[in-house]
Parts: structure tokens; sequence; C-alpha cells
């Protein structure tokens, strides 16, 4: 008896999961291939790595940094109106967008129920809020100084970029949710690109208008990888191995 009511939960979770088949649920990609997810991560850190410790030594690296600041600022100060507003605009989408994309992602799957997604958005939208904190206080960087700063002054420090890990996180998991869904190749191409390119003018955008170094911007697209590739890897794992820990149990 109790065999045939362990197979019948099995059965009735196999047809709830062929159900949400449809939904906007993980591909597991990086349950099945976790080297996928364990490179990104690999990669990301050595590339934050790598610009930390120029940060944190003061290395001939951040000499270059600072004349690319101050030439992209000359730049911008030049620009016309409309691309000052363009790149002003990065950085609501970066913070207010960022935050209604995730509050709304975090909302369907707490409906749906889809407790693997709602655990990867919600702990990796807190722990990236964390991440950067820590990582912005042990660094301590100063942001750019400016004779004509375009921007209103921030206080917080520089390196990493918070906006741009936001980014990372949040267009990437909506690309990766996304991607599935679609037939067409040159759509999945077409998504992964709009992802990578908005991710890349939120970054621009607090480079341009000298809130950030460039060596933020890079550093938090890295971190931001990184941090996004272990939190799926992660939890697609753990609830991959519950579910063939269920299948043997039934």
């Amino acid at each position: 008896m109790q065999t045939t009511t362990s197979l019948e939960r099995a059965e009735q979770r196999a047809a709830v999961r062929r159900s949400d088949s449809t939904g906007f649920r993980t591909p597991d990609l990086f349950a099945k291939r976790p080297v996928i997810g364990v490179a990104i991560f690999m990669i990301g850190l050595a590339v934050f790595g790598i610009l930390a410790y120029n940060v944190y030594v003061q290395g001939p690296m951040i000499q270059w940094d600072k004349q690319m600041a101050d030439h992209m600022h000359t730049s911008a100060l030049n620009s016309a109106g409309w691309v000052s507003a363009i790149m002003i605009a990065g950085y609501y989408i970066g913070l207010q967008g960022y935050i209604v994309l995730a509050v709304a992602m975090a909302l369907y799957f707490l409906s749906k129920r889809y407790w693997k997604e709602f655990l990867i958005i919600a702990v990796g939208c807190i722990g990236q809020g964390g991440l950067w904190l820590l990582m912005a206080n042990v660094f301590g960087r100063d942001r750019p100084v400016l004779d004509h700063p375009i921007s209103k002054a921030i206080d917080y420090p520089s390196f990493p970029s918070g906006h741009t890990m936001s980014a990372v996180l949040c267009f990437g998991m909506l690309a990766y949710l996304l991607v599935p869904k679609i037939a067409s190749r040159p759509w999945k191409a077409a998504v992964v690109v709009l992802a990578l390119l908005l991710m890349a003018y939120i970054g621009f955008s607090r480079f341009f208008m000298g809130a950030h170094y460039l060596t933020d911007i890079v550093g938090g697209l890295a971190l931001g990888f990184a941090w996004t590739a272990m939190v799926i890897t992660v939890f697609e794992g753990l609830f991959r191995k519950k579910e063939e820990n269920e299948h043997e149990q039934a």
C-alpha cells in the first residue's frame, strides 16, 4: 500500500512538472552541466580578483583608469543633450528598473509556488546587495573627482559598481528563463544579445556620467556573473538532487 502511494505521489509530481513546463522555469542547464556554471563563476572571480588586486595596491591599472575617466568626462561634457539624457536613464533602469523587475519575478514565482526559482531570485538579489556592500566597504575606493561633475555627488564607495552587478543578475536571470521558451535560434540569440547590451548600457552609463571608473564597471560585471552563476548552479543542483532522492524513495 505504501509503495502504491509513493508511486502515485511521484506521478503527481511529474504531472505537475509537465503542466508547469509552459511557465517561466529554470531550464536546469547548470544542474545538468554544472561545469558551465562553475566555469562562469571561476572566470568572473578571476577577472574580479585581478581588478580588485590593482585597486587594493594602487597598481599600474589605476593610473590608466583615472586617465580614462578624465577622457570620458570631457567627452560627456561635450556631448549632445539627448546623449546625456539616455545615459542618465541608465541610472534609473539599473536601480528602479532592477527593483521592479526583481519584485515582479519574485511575486510570479511565489504565486506559482516555483520554490526553486523564487529562492534563486530572492537569495540572488539579497546576497548581491550584501556582497556589493561588503566589497565596497572592504576596498573603500573613492569616486572619480571631477572639476565639473554632471551627476550629483555620491558618497558611498565606487568599487565594484552595484548597478552593474544588479543588471547582470536581473537581466541575466530573465534571459536564462526566456531563451528555452523560444523556438527560433535567431530569436534566442537576440534575447541573449539584448540582455548583454542592457548590462553594458547600464554599466557604461555610470562610467559616462562620471560616477565610476571603468574598472568599477568591469569589476561589477565580473562579480555579477560569478555570483549569478553560483546561485543558479547551487539551487538547481540542490533541487535536482532532491527530486532524484524522491524518485528513488518512490
